[in-house]
């Protein structure tokens, strides 16, 4: 699982197949895939989410562009893309685990005071509610959210255990944690 199988570039190229912007792509995949991945970095660590990650999602999305030859700045593009991504993740995780403290932390580290009755009925209604939420996944859906969330894995890794291609690792992810996010939020509404 450590080594990566395929260069992110052949895992976004063959948008590329059909038309005259596949040199485009290419150079500034070449150009810009080592600095983007290096300065992510810099700014971000190592992740969670990896850098290499928030790079091809940023790579993925130019490649869908509709007319990607109008982007003025490609490399400003793919930074704050990327960029993004990383701060979009990270706010993902904060609001995960901000639902979850005290499931997650071992009994000695749980204080007392924060073990109300209310506390304790919201966290089995929020477990309740991402069980039938995960119920309703596809096995697709479930096995991604398994292999990110709850063992770890960058969407890279993801991608070498299961063949799958890194966008639709990215898409699948997505959508299982709308989903749950989403049935999180009507539960707190409907408090």
């Amino acid at each position: 699982m450590s080594g990566k199988s395929s260069s992110p570039l052949s895992q976004v190229e063959h948008l590329f197949a059909r038309s005259n912007t596949a040199a485009t792509f290419d150079k500034l995949y070449r150009d810009y895939w080592g600095e983007l991945c290096a300065r992510l970095y810099r700014t971000f660590g190592k992740g969670p989410p990896d850098p290499e990650d928030a790079a091809q999602a940023a790579f993925v999305r130019f490649a869908a562009l509709d007319d990607p030859n109008r982007v003025r700045d490609p490399r400003a593009f793919l930074l704050t893309t990327a960029r993004n991504f990383i701060l979009d993740q990270k706010r993902s995780q904060n609001r995960s685990s901000s639902r979850f403290t005290i499931g997650s932390q071992s009994p000695a580290e749980i204080e007392i005071d924060d073990l109300t009755p209310e506390r304790v009925i919201l966290g089995r209604e929020q477990l309740e509610i991402v069980e039938q939420v995960v119920a309703t996944l596809t096995q697709k859906q479930k096995i991604v959210l398994n292999l990110s969330r709850i063992k770890g894995y960058t969407y890279t890794e993801i991608c070498n255990e299961t063949g799958w291609s890194y966008g639709d690792v990215y898409r699948q992810t997505s959508i299982a944690l709308a989903k749950l996010a989403e049935a999180l939020d009507r539960g707190d509404r409907q408090r």
